[in-house]
């Protein structure tokens, strides 16, 4: 394997390695959540996760409170450690 691949898989983010494909075996909702959470949660994707939940919004009005619950849930966890 290249150094350079070595390299960036060496660096993956965890919040990233958690994000899963829907299952439907949440809502909807709870699954946006989730996933726009994790990808805020790595400075590479916080702006692609800002971008989705202002789209969003019109059709997920309370998703960017749910979000803030949930990062704060994530940075509480993150702090136990």
């Amino acid at each position: 394997m290249p150094s350079s691949i070595k390299s960036k898989v060496a660096h993956l983010c965890p919040y990233l390695s958690q994000i899963k494909p829907y299952t439907q075996q949440e809502t909807f909702l709870d699954y946006l959540v989730n996933h726009y959470a994790l990808m805020a949660m790595n400075k590479g994707t916080i702006d692609h996760a800002r971008h989705m939940t202002k789209l969003l919004k019109s059709d997920f009005p309370t998703l960017p409170t749910l979000i803030v619950q949930r990062l704060k849930e994530l940075r509480d966890t993150n702090r136990n450690f």
